[in-house]
């Protein structure tokens, strides 16, 4: 039986859907980043629905935006999205790696939030385009504050039981996990650990993939939901941190390969002397 077929219930689960609404019924949002001394910009300008009332505040936690855009090299953007009151905000790289994501320690931060966690919000309206203008200043951002208010912690291992690194544990409100994630983990790190961090008490479904972005998985990738075929919510308590909510991936095989069955890492040779 051939992992398609054996998995098919799990794979569906593991799309992050566009919803993309038509152009008519959208508005842009425009503006300009600038930094003393920068001359070729590399970053992301992104905005969080008001209504949907998601906070971004990545010291503390990371919500996913409702759209998003790399910055131009000059450090203009462009971001087409549905009319309502978004907060806005950018990040400006100063470390290296992808342009699209939250930021990395080392990274400069502008709009939302303001260094002493004030927000810019602006309204956008159906065929109208609003200019922010330019924005300097900005604050460094420093990572993650030491303890988390609410969240949920585990290890992700492969179907052999060995930790994975560098993946990504996004957070769903809904069991389908077709909505936007509710949040989103730093990378594990070597042993596999992730830590979600939530800005609210909620009962939330677990998905794990190698990258921010939707679409179509990629052949060779690792991909895994908690509870499997059968997603299962973790409750996150008023106040503290759920231990112990690991999660199995399975490894896609490289694009192309007809049997797409499970694969182990390659292990280190056994060194003789040390047995």
């Amino acid at each position: 039986m051939t992992l398609v077929r054996f998995f098919l219930p799990l794979l569906l689960l593991l799309f992050l859907p566009q919803q993309v609404p038509a152009e008519e019924d959208t508005g842009q949002l425009i503006g300009r980043i600038q930094v003393e001394g920068v001359e070729t910009y590399r970053g992301v300008a992104s905005v969080w629905d008001v209504a949907g009332g998601k906070v971004p505040d990545p010291r503390r936690y990371i919500v996913i935006p409702s759209a998003m855009a790399a910055l131009e090299a000059d450090g203009s953007f462009a971001l087409r999205v549905a009319p309502g009151t978004y907060y806005l905000g950018a990040i400006v790289r100063f470390t290296p790696g992808p342009p699209l994501g939250p930021p990395r320690p080392g990274d400069r931060v502008f709009l939302s939030p303001g260094g002493e966690g004030d927000y810019f919000k602006v309204e956008v309206r159906a065929g109208e385009t609003v200019d922010v203008g330019t924005r300097s200043g900005g604050w460094e951002y420093e990572g993650f504050a030491p303890e988390a208010d609410h969240g949920i912690r585990g290890i992700v291992r492969d179907t052999a039981g060995e930790p994975v690194a560098d993946l990504l544990v996004f957070g769903f409100a809904d069991p389908s996990m077709s909505l936007q994630p509710v949040g989103v983990s730093d990378r594990t790190d070597a042993q596999g650990r992730y830590l979600l961090r939530l800005d609210r008490p909620q009962p939330v479904f677990l998905r794990v993939r190698e990258s921010y972005g939707g679409g179509p998985l990629m052949g060779g990738g690792y991909v895994g939901v908690y509870g499997g075929a059968e997603p299962r919510a973790v409750r996150v308590p008023e106040e503290g941190i759920v231990e112990g909510i690991d999660i199995e991936v399975i490894q896609l095989p490289p694009a192309g390969t007809e049997e797409r069955r499970p694969s182990r890492p390659e292990q280190p040779p056994v060194d003789p002397g040390k047995q």
